[in-house]
């Protein structure tokens, strides 16, 4: 089981060397920091660490800063502060072993000590005749706690040992396939033994000035410090050696053995030393961290040995006890009890973002959400869709923190969906997590293994979340062969699971959940006022109430335009009169203010979070699966975004084709529908639009066809019309006033929209267009032409009717 955070960590494996830090981190089953997830530790603690699985078990990896007891005792104590649950402390490494601890027992490079005690060797008083260790009860370390001593008891009966012995051989075995033979055995010819009393010095050398060694004939006599930097093979160190028994084999395995260990901040590197300690303190090998460590934490050292703690000591070995110490770490884990929540009902949690504190209200539909999802004995789905920046992934992000606090059993599981890609990578991840066999194999469909298991009633209860579902085709659209590769088909429909999806899409919404949807409005102005303030944090900022109101009903109460609107005003210190210009001054500065990016840590990494960013997303997508209601979104955003008569729409090949491209813009939330059959257009989304078009130069061509069209449609000035050409008025007028550029207006349109507006007493709002409409018609088609003189007629009619009597004469 994954923690939900570093309070549940009760494993933790402490490595001195970046070499045994390696082979501890090589033989992760699960490295945890590979999901973007990493679980911090408390102000003040210097540790660094690597989390992850071995076995069942949750392990925090710490590296010491350096060798020693000091160091070793510092970082334990910072590790116990930052991981409260630790209850078992393995630390893990290299160490010089005791060759013949009793007459019976050998001991040979790469063979295992394990602690049941600790001797603290330097640990005492120097007098003027010698040193004397103190040993006192109150003056040494205790022995281990009661739950390791009673383990280890069990890991010294020969049934256990064996299998313990068997399981590290495996691990070795498995770690040896790693990094080109790091790890391998250096061969029995390296393993060499010298008498205790045989010193490591200059043999058989034409004595210079520099070395001593020739003098040195006992114990007490120096040698020189070339000498002390050199191995063997360059010394010559020849005599003096030790055949063993356990050598005979080309490769022997090595063992484990159980007994006190001596910690000390010296190195020991003299055979005789080491053998008069064994002697006298029964220890078995010697190392420089554990006693740093038992003071401070439950601890059991586990260290591989790499030389017999005398003067002819080298690295050749150290690799591969560093290999041995870590595979017998894992063999040791294997056999520590897991707790029963372990066992029995792992609950996993792979959720990419921490939780939103700026998150406010949405009560009613996380209500809706969790009655309509946690139902027991069948599996239940539901959908979110919005228009873009609606808080969809924010309700379902909180829906998840909530989950995990009320249903602790529960895993739960975020499955990124804006693409096939990312949806796959998703799966993978948590195929990982859940360890899956077959996971390894590069031709597993690995969204099919992870949902078979996810569908099995032994995996326990679990909640999926598909977040930002917007690809239809990738979802529910099967390929031409008849063969299902749809995203849809690979949710796992357990009757202990339920599933949540987000988009932007409604069709997906209800092809995933049926009438299971729900719709996320905008905000009401309390619940939008209240995020405003927690994203800000500056009361000075805020203003007075109806500025506040006034950029909340610019924003159209949008959570994602209101979070960017707050970081714009916190990153350039401007207040909310400031930000109210910025969008009051033209659409394109609206347009560049809403585009600014903002650092936002809900939000996935290859994605840009502006507003407007989301609804050119949604553009893109509609232009690729329907490009005629991508026709009908740019003609739209070229008139009033309000009341748009169906009339309005261009026809289609089909009407199936055209109810299709109305329904398109309805499910991305960009139209909605009136009860007399008319549409809205979002305000922000329609100056969106129109800015789209003219950022793809293809305004102009839009505007063309919009002008156009009203020249289609729009009725002549007759009495029983007058319905017709007042639903069209507000919207010709619009596109009128969006001639900024002076492209020619058709002259019929201005006729009879000038026309029809006199006839409905409008004089003044007439006067424009039917003195453009008596230009063209002039240029166009002469004085004397019929439709000429209309105009001219018209335009004189609405001078009278404004009492400017000479005007309408002339």
């Amino acid at each position: 089981m994954r923690p939900q955070s570093r309070n549940e960590f009760e494993i933790a494996i402490i490595c001195a060397l970046p070499l045994e830090f390696d082979a501890v981190e090589a033989l992760f089953d699960e490295h945890y920091d590979e999901f973007d997830h990493t679980y911090g530790k408390q102000r003040g603690d210097g540790n660094w660490y690597r989390t992850g699985r071995i076995g069942r078990h949750s392990i925090v990896l710490a590296c010491l800063p350096g060798m020693g007891k000091g160091s070793a005792a510092s970082a334990a104590s910072s590790l116990r502060v930052s991981f409260i649950g630790i209850n078992l402390a393995l630390v893990v490494g290299i160490c010089g072993g005791v060759p013949f601890p009793s007459e019976n027992i050998e001991i040979i490079l790469g063979d295992v000590i394990i602690s049941d005690s600790v001797i603290e060797y330097d640990f005492g008083r120097q007098y003027p005749d010698g040193f004397q260790r103190k040993s006192g009860i109150k003056e040494t370390l205790g022995r281990p706690n009661r739950d390791i001593r009673t383990f280890l008891s069990g890991l010294k009966t020969r049934r256990m040992h064996n299998q313990l012995q068997e399981e590290l051989l495996k691990c070795l075995q498995d770690l040896q396939k790693h990094l080109d033979g790091k790890w391998r055995y250096p061969g029995a010819t390296q393993d060499r033994l010298f008498e205790a009393s045989y010193r490591h010095k200059h043999y058989h050398q034409v004595p210079v000035a520099a070395c001593i060694c020739a003098d040195c004939q006992s114990s007490r006599d120096p040698v020189c410090d070339e000498a002390l930097e050199n191995d063997c093979s360059k010394l010559r160190c020849m005599g003096g050696l030790i055949q063993r028994s356990r050598l005979s084999a080309d490769s022997p395995n090595p063992l484990v053995h159980f007994g006190s260990i001596a910690s000390a901040d010296t190195v020991m590197k003299s055979g005789e030393h080491r053998d008069a300690l064994a002697k006298t303190e029964k220890v078995i090998g010697f190392e420089m961290e554990g006693a740093g460590v038992w003071d401070n934490l439950p601890c059991v050292i586990i260290k591989g040995v790499c030389d017999y703690a005398d003067s002819h000591k080298n690295k050749i070995w150290q690799d591969y006890a560093a290999a041995t110490a870590a595979s017998c770490a894992k063999a040791f884990l294997e056999f520590w009890p897991a707790t029963t929540q372990d066992l029995k009902n792992p609950v996993y949690w792979l959720v990419p973002f921490q939780r939103n504190e700026h998150f406010v209200g949405r009560e009613s539909q996380l209500a809706q959400l969790e009655e309509g999802l946690f139902v027991d004995g069948r599996f239940s789905k539901m959908a979110l869709f919005a228009l873009g920046g609606m808080g969809k992934t924010s309700i379902a992000l909180e829906l998840a923190y909530r989950v995990r606090d009320k249903y602790p059993t529960c895993s739960i599981f975020w499955v990124t969906s804006t693409s096939p890609e990312s949806f796959e990578r998703s799966y993978q991840k948590i195929g990982q997590r859940l360890a899956l066999p077959g996971m390894e194999d590069k031709n597993t469909d690995v969204k099919k293994l992870v949902m078979d298991h996810l569908n099995d009633q032994n995996a326990g209860q679990w909640f999926m979340i598909f977040d930002n579902a917007d690809n239809i085709d990738a979802w529910f659209k099967k390929s031409e062969t008849g063969c299902s590769h749809r995203l849809a088909d690979y949710v796992p429909s357990s009757s202990r699971g339920c599933a949540l999806l987000t988009t932007r899409n409604q069709q997906i919404a209800r092809k995933f959940a049926h009438h299971s949807v729900i719709e996320v409005v905008k905000m009401d102005i309390d619940t939008s006022m209240h995020l405003l303030r927690k994203t800000l944090g500056q009361e000075e900022i805020l203003g007075d109430n109806k500025s506040t109101e006034q950029l909340l009903e610019q924003l159209c109460f949008i959570p994602l335009a209101i979070v960017q609107a707050g970081a714009y005003m916190n990153m350039n210190y401007i207040t909310i009169v400031d930000y109210l210009s910025l969008l009051n001054d033209t659409e394109e500065s609206l347009v560049e203010t809403l585009s600014e990016d903002f650092e936002d840590d809900w939000r996935y990494q290859d994605q840009k979070n502006p507003v407007v960013t989301t609804w050119i997303v949604s553009f893109e997508q509609i232009l690729t699966q329907n490009p005629l209601a991508a026709d009908y979104l740019s003609l739209i955003s070229c008139t009033e975004p309000k009341a748009i008569p169906q009339a309005f729409l261009p026809p289609a090949p089909s009407t199936k084709q055209r109810l299709e491209a109305i329904a398109c813009l309805i499910s991305y939330s960009f139209l909605s529908r009136r009860e007399d059959n008319s549409f809205d257009m979002h305000r922000l989304v329609h100056i969106a639009t129109r800015n789209w078009l003219k950022k793809t130069q293809n305004f102009k061509r839009y505007y063309k066809k919009v002008i156009s069209r009203f020249a289609e449609i729009f009725p002549t000035p007759e009495y029983e019309n007058r319905d017709i050409w007042r639903t069209y008025f507000p919207h010709v007028k619009f596109t009128l006033s969006l001639n900024r550029v002076q492209i020619a207006i058709d002259h019929r349109l201005l006729t009879r929209y000038g026309g029809c507006l006199l006839r409905d007493g409008r004089y003044f709002e007439a006067e424009l267009p039917l003195t453009e409409a008596a230009e063209a018609t002039k240029q166009m088609l002469g004085v004397e032409h019929p439709e000429t003189l209309t105009s001219m007629g018209n335009l004189a009619s609405t001078y009278r009717n404004q009492g400017r009597w000479n005007e309408a004469e002339e």
